[in-house]
Order: C-alpha cells, then sequence, then structure tokens
C-alpha cells in the first residue's frame, strides 16, 4: 500500500487518545469502602468479566474511528506496482515505453497491448501526479520533457512504431537525463511485452546502468507494466528477395518480378503442424492480386513468386499483405525494386599476400556469379584513385594522408563502406604507419605472440559479423590470430580477442560505413583466409551496403537515423505518421528521385519472452516493483481506495454506540416476557 499523502500518517499517535481519556476518567475517582455499596459488588461480580470486554471493545472502536479518519485523509493506494512504500507525489516522473511491432498485439476485445498500456499509464499517472513529466522515446532514446499528463500522452512518443524498442539506450538516456537535471525523488514507468530482442539483457551495459542508478543522490524508484502474454493465433509475412528477371519464355521475352517470401506463425498455433491456406495479396504500384498459399508449421518459405511487370517498367515499388489478425503490425511488407548497380570494388595494397584472400572475397558475389570489377591499386597509383560507383574500397596501407583522406571522408558521406587493415610495414616495426590518422582513428603498435589469440566475444545481432536470417552464427570464434595491431581512438568493438583489443571495429558515422579489422588476411598472423567464411561475408555484407547507397531504391529497417527525413515523401504506409518519424514508420518514401521502403527488424518476427528470473537480475539493488496484466483490460493499476477506510470509520463508530447502550435490567425484561 502507498499513500499520495504520507505526511499525514505522522498523526498516527492520536488513536491513542481514547484510551488516554479512558485513563484519566479512572484517576479522577477515589475508591472508598463503604459497607451498604459492597453487596451491590459482590452482585455484580457476575458481570464484571463481561464489562471488562465491553470497555475493551468500546476503546477499540473509537481508536479504530481515529486510524480510519487518519488513512482516509493521507490517501491510500492499492496497486501491485506501488508495494508498501511511503509513496508520495514524485518530482519528477519518466516514462519508458516500447512502441515496436510486437506491442500491437491485440488482445480479446480488440485493443492493443500499446493501446492499454497507454490508458492505464494515464489513469496512473493522472492520480499520483507529478511536477514534471518525461518521456523516453523509444525509437531514438532521446529525452523529451512535457509540461502535462495531457500533452505526454499525446505525444508521437506514446504512439505505435516499426522499429524495435532499446530499452537499455532507453535507460541510459533516462539516467543521463537524471544527472544533467538533478531532479527530487523521481519514478521510472516501464511498459513493455519482455521481448527479450528489445531488452538484450546479455547486454553489458546493464551493469553500468545499476551502478548509474545506485550512486544517484536522489530516490528512483522503477515501476514495470508488462503485457508478457504471446499471441496465439497470429501469422506474419515479410519479404526475402526481391529481383526483376528478363528472360525469354515460349520465345517470348517477359518482363517479371520474382518475390520471395516468408509466412511464419506462432508456435501456439502450429503445434498442431495443420496446413492452413493464406489469402496474401500483392501489389505493385496500385495494380493489385491475390495468390493463396498453403503455410504448415511454423513457416513456410515462398521463393520466386512470378508478377507480371509493363513492358518497360525497370523499378517499382509494391506491398504484400496478409488478412488481419491479432497483431496486424506484421500483417504486411513494403519493397522496392530496381536494377542493381555495377559492383565495383577497390583494393588499395602494399602487400598481394596479405590481400589475396581479401580480393577472392570480393570478386565472387553472394550467388556465385564472377565479379569482374575488382581494381587492385599500389600504394603509389593513389593518384588515380576514382570512388565514384564504388561498392566497397578495401584499404591495406598507411591510412589516407591530408591529400587523400577528404576524398575518402566525401566518399563515406555519400554511404561508401571502408575496410582498413593493417599496413604489413606495422608488423615490421616501421614508423610511418602511425603517422596518419582518419577519423581519429590510427593504428598503433603490433602485436605478435607465437601462442595464438582467440576471439572472446563478437556482435552477433548487427553489423558485419551478424546471425545468419536463420538465426546461425557466424564462426568467429574460430578464428585464430597470432598477430595482429592495436587501434588508437573511439570505436565500437565487433569483435573482441581475448585481452580485450577488438579484432573488427566500427567508427561512428553518420552514414557510410568505416571499419577496421586489426588482423591481416596473410595465412601467416591469421586464418582469416582459411576458415574463409567470416571474411567473404563481412565483405559481400559491406559490399551490399556500398551499393545499397549507390542504388537508386533502398530497403531499410525501421530505425531511428540522424539523416534528415522532412524532404522524404510518403508513397504509401500510415497516413497518420509525422515526417520526422518516417525512417521508423512502414511504408514507402521517396525522396530526390530515391525510393524507400521501410520495415520492422527481423528479430520483430520472434517470439522469444525475456525470463522472469532475468527481469529480476537486472533491477537488481534497485527499488523495482512489477505487475503484470494483458492487453484489452482497461482496469485502474492504481486505485485509491480511501473511502474503504471512511466505511471502516463509519462501522466503527456504529458499533461503538451499540457498545455504549445500556443493558435492560432483567425485572423489566422477565415482565415483558410474562405479558406477551
Amino acid at each position: 500500500m502507498s499513500f499520495l499523502q504520507p505526511l499525514m500518517l505522522a498523526a498516527l499517535p492520536l488513536i491513542a487518545l481514547p484510551i488516554l481519556i479512558h485513563l484519566i476518567n479512572q484517576w479522577r475517582y477515589q475508591t472508598k469502602r463503604w459497607g451498604a455499596m459492597m453487596f451491590l459488588l459482590a452482585a455484580n461480580r457476575m458481570n464484571r468479566g463481561f464489562a471488562r470486554i465491553r470497555q475493551w471493545l468500546i476503546l477499540a472502536m473509537r481508536t479504530l474511528v481515529i486510524a480510519g479518519l487518519i488513512f482516509a485523509i493521507a490517501r491510500p493506494l492499492a496497486s501491485g506496482l506501488l508495494g508498501f512504500s511511503g509513496g508520495g507525489q514524485p518530482d519528477t516522473t519518466l516514462v519508458l515505453l516500447d512502441r515496436s511491432p510486437s506491442m500491437q498485439q491485440q488482445g480479446t476485445s480488440g485493443t492493443s497491448k500499446l493501446e492499454t498500456g497507454r490508458r492505464q499509464l494515464a489513469e496512473a499517472l493522472r492520480t499520483l501526479g507529478s511536477a514534471h513529466w518525461v518521456a523516453i522515446n523509444g525509437v531514438d532514446a532521446e529525452a523529451q520533457s512535457y509540461e502535462s499528463l495531457d500533452a505526454l500522452v499525446d505525444s508521437p512518443a506514446m504512439r505505435a512504431s516499426s522499429a524495435s524498442a532499446d530499452l537499455p539506450s532507453m535507460l541510459e538516456s533516462a539516467l543521463d537525463y537524471l544527472q544533467t537535471n538533478k531532479p527530487g525523488p523521481t519514478e521510472i514507468w516501464i511498459c513493455s511485452d519482455l521481448r527479450e530482442t528489445d531488452w538484450n539483457a546479455e547486454s553489458g551495459s546493464w551493469s553500468v546502468i545499476r551502478d548509474g542508478f545506485e550512486r544517484l543522490p536522489q530516490s528512483v524508484r522503477f515501476h514495470l507494466l508488462a503485457y508478457p502474454d504471446s499471441s496465439q493465433r497470429n501469422v506474419a509475412i515479410r519479404v526475402t528477395d526481391v529481383r526483376r528477371d528478363t528472360g525469354n519464355e515460349d520465345g517470348m521475352a517477359e518482363n517479371t518480378l520474382l518475390i520471395s517470401m516468408q509466412l511464419s506463425r506462432s508456435a501456439s498455433d502450429s503445434a498442431s503442424d495443420q496446413p492452413v491456406r493464406i489469402p496474401v495479396q500483392i501489389e505493385i504500384e496500385g495494380a493489385r492480386s491475390e495468390q493463396s498459399f498453403e503455410l504448415t508449421g511454423s513457416q513456410t518459405e515462398i521463393r520466386n513468386h512470378r508478377v507480371s511487370l509493363a513492358t518497360n517498367q525497370k523499378s517499382g515499388w509494391g506491398r504484400v499483405s496478409i488478412p488481419a489478425d491479432e497483431n496486424n503490425a506484421d500483417n504486411e511488407y513494403f519493397f522496392v525494386f530496381d536494377d542493381p548497380p555495377l559492383r565495383r570494388v577497390v583494393v588499395v595494397s602494399e602487400d598481394r599476400s596479405a590481400t589475396r584472400a581479401v580480393e577472392i572475397a570480393a570478386a565472387i558475389s553472394a550467388d556465385g556469379q564472377e565479379n569482374s570489377s575488382v581494381e587492385i591499386l599500389a600504394p603509389d597509383q593513389l593518384d588515380s584513385l576514382v570512388l565514384d560507383d564504388t561498392s566497397l574500397l578495401l584499404w591495406q596501407t598507411s591510412l589516407p594522408d591530408a591529400g587523400l583522406a577528404p576524398a575518402v571522408e566525401n566518399y563515406v558521406r555519400e554511404g561508401g563502406q571502408v575496410i582498413f587493415f593493417p599496413p604489413t610495414r606495422l608488423a615490421s616495426g616501421a614508423g610511418t604507419a602511425l603517422s596518419n590518422s582518419f577519423l581519429g582513428v590510427r593504428w598503433s603498435q603490433w602485436v605478435g605472440d607465437e601462442k595464438q589469440v582467440m576471439v572472446e566475444n563478437w556482435r552477433g545481432d548487427q553489423d558485419l559479423l551478424a546471425a545468419t536470417d536463420s538465426g546461425a552464427g557466424l564462426p568467429v570464434g574460430q578464428l585464430e590470430v597470432q598477430g595482429y595491431a592495436q587501434l588508437e581512438g573511439d570505436v565500437l568493438k565487433l569483435a573482441t580477442l581475448s585481452g580485450g583489443d577488438p579484432l573488427m571495429a566500427r567508427v561512428a558515422t553518420s552514414r557510410g560505413g568505416v571499419y577496421f579489422c586489426t588482423a591481416s588476411a596473410d595465412p601467416k598472423v591469421s586464418s582469416l583466409a582459411e576458415s574463409g567464411v567470416v571474411l567473404f561475408v563481412a565483405v559481400q555484407r559491406a559490399i551490399e551496403q556500398g551499393q545499397t547507397a549507390l542504388g537508386n531504391t533502398t530497403q531499410r529497417v525501421a530505425s531511428a537515423t540522424d539523416e534528415a527525413t522532412v524532404d522524404w515523401r510518403q508513397v504509401t504506409g500510415a497516413k497518420d505518421g509525422l515526417s520526422t518519424e518516417y525512417s521508423s514508420q512502414a511504408g514507402i518514401y521517396q525522396s530526390d528521385g530515391r525510393l524507400f521502403a521501410v520495415n520492422r527488424s527481423t528479430q520483430e518476427d520472434r517470439r522469444d519472452r525475456l525470463e522472469d528470473s532475468k527481469v529480476e537480475s537486472l533491477f537488481r539493488g534497485l527499488s523495482f516493483a512489477r505487475v503484470d496484466d494483458s492487453a484489452g483490460n482497461l482496469s485502474g493499476i492504481v486505485r485509491e481506495i480511501w473511502r474503504l477506510f471512511l466505511i471502516a470509520m463509519i462501522v466503527a463508530m456504529l458499533l461503538e454506540a451499540a457498545l455504549c447502550m445500556p443493558r435492560l435490567p432483567r425485572t423489566a425484561h422477565r415482565a415483558r416476557v410474562v405479558t406477551s
């Protein structure tokens, strides 16, 4: 139980007043023995026991009357979220709302988890009150202050999004806000469906977050409103590949679009293994057609489904959709198509033996076709370096000097991808390799050891070393390194060697990708070439990212982006979305003649829920309370129960009055019995 006016509980000692008054009344009289009364006292001994009990009951009722009045004035609250704390109105309230597609799962009443959470939070926070309202955006994790609760509830930060939530980043933003603004007592309300991908419980940032909140001087209380129920009968659809085919069929040239799709359903629904027919609507720039596909088990792949295009159509946009079910956020998927740009890769190498494996990985495309657009440049040929229409730049020599750095930086700003490998001269101890830096990062000393160094951990959730779409991880842990270069500068480690030095790192950029691989692909110093899967996949993904930047069509995962989207024009999608949030809302957008398809991430189709024990461990040492609810339940999670105490006070007063009424004489009672 908690109280909105906990200071009123300081008046609880007043419940002793009836007892003090009773004792004072007892002390006012002096006992004197009088013979005539001794016989009456002896006759009354039979009733003395009941008289004492009645007196104690009267005192108890009077005490309860005062206690009930004090508790009612203190405005008690009943809620599993608030526990048995003293409560009180906080100085600042922070709201962290999970707006990811999984939160749009609907309950029996047709109300989603997100809408249920919004309403319950609004009602609870309106009851509790606060001097300051702050929402942490679930997309970009930025803190936004609001003057009133109504402004917070109606803000875009509380609306549905196609982007996944990042609870660690949101809590880091909340911690930064408290450290910067130094408010008084604070409450942090978290509303989530506990998806593992949104919480990233294995992230090392959780320990930093806990330590940061524990060191804050003000009191901070965490309240988790959870909706852990998973979908029972839900089907999701996504497009895995789109390409144009101009092959001949029956001697006739055809212009068709080959669409590969994936249908999946919840495990509880697929347990019976009964096949079902799912009608899929396919839309190509407004022209619609429908085709039914059979879904067996939990997942079905539909490969290269043919859709006819106009004879001269080479690019455009489309959408696939299925009928409404428990979660409409995963019932459609947008795509764009165009002829891919030329795969041009430039390799700058001072030692061909160290880059041979890299050249082979770049020369063969993911579909096994030979790519003849790999250009090899020696360091003395850099005057002829041209990066126009380049998908990937592989650099194995000293970092770009003052003359070349501006051109490479401009290439990155345009969306280009660069992977730097350590120069061979660094391993020999040549100091010239240390003279240059790029974006604040430089090569440091070479570390060589006869003992092999293994990969300790790596980022398998994103970027070049991410797991495949099927969930299988890359064999990064099997790599062996006998020599590597250390880095100086601010980088994000994608793979870490035993000892803490990075094997692969990325430099933060607004657009494009800048990577550093600290181990050479030379077989003498690493197994990158021998175990070529990791190297091949990383290079192919970098090429794909570079081609995406060069092409006129782009498939994007819904998320926050530093790129300005105000000049984007929405072609199709949610009509109530703000232009500033286009990058996190599924749909088709156009800007400067380019088409963008924005969709939910593959992680949103996973249904793994964070275990309760892990949730408790994430908040260990902090003031934390949790309550579970379900979508569609709009009953309040925080209720004032002062009326119950007033009712108890009235009942106590009535009982006290009844106990104070004098007993009827026995003779009168007998007389009534005889008369009747």
